[in-house]
């Protein structure tokens, strides 16, 4: 049912009123001027539906993906919308009075078309009075280990109003649309699409890709009856699970810090949202290409999904780009000299002296700076980088080493502590986008020991600016970060422990790294990096061809039935969020 609620006083911009139509594409060609973006053959209505759109909403790099790919997909010609939940009153969203009932709720929507997209926000307290102001990490539970309860209902409601929005909304999109829905908690859409809305004769040529940012969380939950979730029972199959996780963590039975499961062992039945996803999408995509063959490999890299990736006709990755109006040298507002890449060294060497000054090390132009911003969380390796410090400045006495970041309590304090180890270390437990940009622009070497990273935005950042990325061999750092060209590699890091080969495998790599600073090769790495196109002009490539395809080939969206493997569990990782 849909209502329509006059506004009391004009509240809704006049972009949503004319509908304009779609332009023909223009002819490409290969003598186009550098810059140019190039118009889709086949311009398609694209619609992202995500729990986070930066700069709006976000607690990783699914926002700034949903953030910036589609407003590069709009300047391809493509009609684009996004679809997230109203966590605040963004200032620049109205009310369109379009309201309906998803899951019992009457929900409402918010929309601004900002840089040629349609960002729409779906209202209802569930979002709003929850999370209200700066989310930072509180889109999905308060602190890291205590997840709101009501998650499943609310990203249920959250999916179902979503795919009403395009066929409810006066912006032009209708039925016939490419969904691409991220993460677990859009999961629901395909699933949707295919056992409630096409068999209403809605959405029958709609297509659906589900994209995958992080296996690790696939939205696990006990299991409930499929009406709860707006489904027919006959979908509890697609959901179904086992796993050996005899607890579920959320604000009710909070994880604390460094605590070790000890429930019951055994196999426990479960719901399996991203499981479901996979199954009803047309086409499953990731982050990049090594993730996509890293978690469609194993089960403990694609966290006991990997068979049912298989069984779905695989996962197709391509690499994240990244959004070069807030990330640039030649722009960035935090520093005092901007720079491009003819005046690299120039500039960088300004940048260093701004952050030394900044976080109270030595001004000493000559020493290595390593930085390293981020979560301090196991899954970014930050264990083994408190470990490699001290011993990287004692094998290398002139380097430096700033790192910014919050997360576990326990790192926090051994950070606190690594900051007093010298006067050459500087340990900053805080969030502070200044410093950010900073050591970014200002550090020669940024390290990223993650454990498991999909694709990464820090080492792209990083590169931007000319600063040489120092990474673990996995995911998407694998794809963006060539050894020796444009960065260094340490290895792969032991997914599941802190152990000593990884320690010594990181001060390595750094001290090796150490030793072509101030040399030609080290100047014509930094040269190399920031001479790249990291921005989203060729990955936004990528997904139309792979989104075209997908919508006009008759091949896709015929999957075959998937049976759910009774197999031996292998390193079960605890993902209930």
């Amino acid at each position: 049912m849909i209502f329509f609620t006059p506004p009391s006083a004009p509240r809704s911009p006049p972009s949503i009123l004319p509908i304009l139509p779609i332009l023909p594409a223009r002819p490409q060609t290969k003598a186009a001027a550098a810059g140019y973006t190039p118009k889709a053959a086949k311009p398609m209505k694209i619609v992202f539906i995500s729990t986070e759109v930066a700069p709006w909403s976000k607690t990783g790099g699914l926002g700034d993906v949903v953030g910036s790919l589609p407003v590069e997909l709009a300047k391809r010609g493509h009609k684009v919308m996004t679809i997230s939940p109203r966590y605040d009153q963004y200032k620049g969203a109205w009310d369109t009075s379009v309201k309906v009932d998803a899951m019992g709720k009457q929900v409402g929507f918010f929309h601004e078309n900002k840089k040629g997209v349609d960002r729409v926000f779906v209202d209802h307290p569930l979002f709003l009075a929850k999370v209200w102001g700066k989310t930072g990490s509180k889109l999905y539970g308060k602190t890291n280990g205590a997840d709101f309860a009501d998650n499943q209902e609310r990203f249920a409601m959250f999916c179902k109003a979503a795919l009403e929005a395009p066929m409810v909304l006066p912006f032009g999109y209708g039925e016939d649309v490419c969904f691409v829905a991220n993460d677990w908690h859009s999961g629901l859409v395909p699933v949707m699409i295919n056992k409630v809305y096409r068999p209403q004769g809605k959405y029958t040529n709609a297509k659906c890709a589900f994209t995958v940012h992080n296996i690790a969380f696939q939205g696990r939950f006990w299991p409930t009856p499929m009406s709860d979730l707006g489904l027919p029972e006959s979908a509890a199959a697609d959901f179904f699970f086992e796993d050996a996780q005899g607890k579920m963590y959320d604000e009710r039975s909070p994880k604390k810090d460094g605590e070790i499961d000890s429930s019951p062992k055994g196999k426990f039945k479960k719901d399996n949202w991203m499981k479901a996803a996979f199954i009803n999408s047309d086409r499953n995509i990731t982050v990049s290409m090594n993730y996509a063959k890293e978690i469609s490999g194993s089960a403990s890299k694609g966290v006991e999904l990997n068979t049912i990736i298989n069984a779905t006709g695989g996962i197709e990755g391509i690499v994240n780009g990244m959004d070069p109006t807030e990330w640039n040298p030649q722009t960035d507002k935090f520093l005092d000299v901007t720079y491009d890449k003819n005046t690299v060294a120039m500039g960088k060497a300004a940048a260093k002296q701004a952050l030394q000054a900044e976080v109270g090390l030595p001004l000493d132009p000559a020493a290595p700076i390593f930085g390293y911003i981020g979560r301090l969380e196991e899954q970014k390796g930050c264990d083994i980088m408190m470990e490699a410090v001290p011993k990287l400045l004692k094998q290398c006495p002139n380097a430096q080493v700033i790192i910014l970041g919050t997360g576990k309590k326990s790192m926090e304090k051994q950070l606190e502590k690594l900051d007093k180890l010298s006067p050459k270390m500087a340990g900053v437990v805080k969030f502070s986008n200044p410093i950010a940009h900073y050591i970014t622009a200002g550090a020669d070497f940024l390290m990223v020991p993650s454990r498991f990273e999909p694709c990464g935005l820090i080492q792209l950042h990083a590169m931007q600016y000319g600063t040489v990325p120092i990474v673990a061999s996995t995911g998407g750092l694998v794809d963006t970060v060539k050894e020796g060209v444009t960065g260094f590699h340490m290895g792969a890091m032991d997914p599941d422990a802190l152990v000593a080969d990884d320690v010594e495998a990181m001060v390595d790599t750094c001290v090796a790294a150490a030793a072509t600073y101030g040399t030609p090769t080290y100047s014509k790495m930094s040269s190399t990096c920031i001479a790249q196109d990291l921005s989203w002009r060729k990955p936004a490539a990528k997904w139309e061809a792979v989104l075209e395809e997908m919508m006009y080939s008759s091949g896709y969206g015929k999957k075959q039935q998937v049976i759910t493997p009774k197999e031996e569990l292998e390193s079960p990782m605890s993902v209930a969020r």
